[in-house]
């Protein structure tokens, strides 16, 4: 039986997060200082803005069509 990746990935996440007590300013602060001790590149992007007079919505609302 191939082992759910989905299972490891959960488990690896409740590791990390009582590891710093569910508290996710510690969590992300750990990974910034991981990151400027790899030595590697971190590229942040700015943050995308949806174009003005759309919404963030994925899929239409069944109420709304496409006319």
């Amino acid at each position: 039986m191939i082992p759910d990746p989905n299972e490891e990935i959960l488990a690896i996440k409740r590791r990390l997060a009582a590891k710093f007590d569910n508290d996710v300013h510690r969590i992300a602060a750990d990974v910034r200082k991981r990151q400027d001790q790899s030595g590697h590149e971190v590229i942040a992007l700015p943050p995308r803005r949806c174009a003005p007079g759309t919404t963030n919505n994925a899929v239409n609302r069944s109420s709304e069509s496409d006319t």
